[in-house]
């Protein structure tokens, strides 16, 4: 054997453990956050956590974006703040339904 096909070979061998060390991490990632639809810029606080939402079949690793379910989490100090609260709240149980609940129980740290 010459020293070039043996150096192909070890680059070769080296090059498929990194693949086959990079694949099971990748599948655990989720593809996409949970988030508000009109979110156009990366999120700036997420929340990785394994759980299983109503939607789900089983436990997988879920991706939240905590920034758009802060005004969520709060308590509102006046009737406004109330008001544009639940108008929030009534617009993320038609994106997210059942899911919703849960979503927030993760995020107080309730699951």
């Amino acid at each position: 054997m010459t020293l070039r096909s043996i150096m192909c070979r070890l680059i070769l061998l080296g090059l498929s453990g990194i693949f086959v060390t990079m694949a099971p991490s990748q599948a655990a990632v989720p593809e996409q956050c949970i988030q508000h639809k009109k979110r156009i810029k990366a999120c700036p606080h997420q929340l990785y956590r394994a759980d299983k939402l109503p939607s789900q079949k089983e436990l997988r690793l879920i991706c939240i974006c905590v920034t758009d379910f802060q005004p969520l989490l709060q308590r509102p100090g006046d009737e406004q703040q109330r008001i544009e609260q639940n108008m929030l709240r009534r617009q993320y149980l038609a994106q997210f339904g059942d899911d919703l609940p849960v979503i927030l129980a993760i995020l107080q740290h309730h699951r």
